[in-house]
């Protein structure tokens, strides 16, 4: 759908999407300065409503979005987004501080500020740990008997414990364990058991007994979510009952992590940019919700924000947008957030 009517349609949605009120045919001529009459306007209006895109909730009302007036809506701001320069409207992002933030805080900062940002549920899901390259493993002694060992991947500090050692270790061995660490982690975690010759010395049998307390290490949580109560509020714009029913779907939903990591990597389907999936049909209570993603590793690793349909969409491509390409700016230069 294009020209007038295309027009009306995104100006009826956005007006509901900052009232959440009915719109009528004289609040569109005010409030977007049409020079159509009001007449021509609610012809239009009629239309739309036949065509699906927007429905009366009582005869004497006003026009509200369906969910293809919604999606209609979100996929031309997508279009819209995805041709303006990436700099605009962004705010100037700090170079970032050397160091290696551990990946659970990074990422839970991250899902924090998407809901910040947007008023919606944010989240952010890490690659799958077979995407991760492991590189290695640091070690360094605090104190005689005590060491530091850091688990080491391309995105970052996946883990850093504290472990107690032998006491008299010397630099050389430490540097021997984390060669020793680095090649085996190179190998498939099967191989993990072999415990080293008698004759080889303590550095690496030490190094042994790391891989087996690495290896029993949890694994990264799949999903980082944060929000629940800006969701909750935006939520019980249409009522508290529904909005509890909604969170309940979605604390379900969420409650099997690798579940929910398939759900959004079928929504995307291959997309690698900025998407929008207005209404998930594959689960039919959440239809009324919204999911805005991007990707922000190439391949690997989504982030986004969970909504109502009536979500601030141009609000929430920014966020994600701009959160996606801080991460992976992030990950790839190993600096705190």
């Amino acid at each position: 759908m294009r020209g007038r009517r295309a027009r009306i349609l995104v100006e009826v949605v956005d007006r509901y999407i900052r009232t959440k009120k009915p719109v009528s045919s004289q609040e569109i001529v005010q409030v977007y300065r049409h020079r159509l009459s009001p007449a021509t306007i609610r012809n239009e209006l009629h239309a739309l409503e036949e065509e699906g895109y927007l429905y009366k909730p009582h005869v004497s009302a006003g026009r509200v979005p369906t969910l293809q007036g919604f999606r209609f809506f979100a996929h031309w701001l997508l279009a819209v987004a995805e041709t303006e320069p990436r700099e605009a409207g962004l705010p100037v992002e700090p170079q970032p501080l050397p160091g290696l933030p551990p990946l659970s805080e990074l990422f839970r900062r991250t899902a924090l500020l998407l809901a910040g940002m947007t008023g919606s549920l944010g989240f952010v899901v890490p690659p799958s740990p077979q995407d991760v390259e492991s590189l290695g493993v640091i070690l360094r002694e605090i104190r005689p008997g005590l060491l530091l060992a850091a688990t080491i991947s391309e995105l970052g500090v996946m883990e850093a414990r504290l472990l107690p050692a032998p006491s008299d270790l010397e630099p050389e061995e430490l540097q021997e364990a984390e060669r020793w660490l680095a090649t085996r982690l190179q190998t498939p975690p099967s191989t993990w058991d072999q415990p080293p010759s008698l004759w080889e010395g303590k550095a690496v049998h030490l190094a042994h007994q790391l891989l087996q307390q690495i290896r029993e290490t949890p694994p990264l949580s799949r999903v980082f979510v944060e929000g629940w109560p800006q969701l909750l509020s935006e939520l019980a714009v249409h009522s508290p009952e529904w909005a509890l029913a909604k969170i309940r779907t979605l604390l379900q939903l969420l409650g099997d992590e690798v579940a929910f990591a398939e759900l959004l990597e079928d929504l995307r389907a291959g997309q690698t940019g900025l998407a929008a999936h207005v209404g998930v049909e594959q689960i039919p209570e959440l239809r009324d919700l919204s999911f805005v993603t991007a990707s922000y590793l190439p391949g690997r690793g989504i982030l986004g924000v969970a909504g109502p349909l009536w979500m601030d969409y141009a609000r929430a491509f920014s966020a994600v947008r701009y959160l996606a390409s801080r991460l992976q700016s992030l990950l790839r230069q190993g600096g705190e957030p």
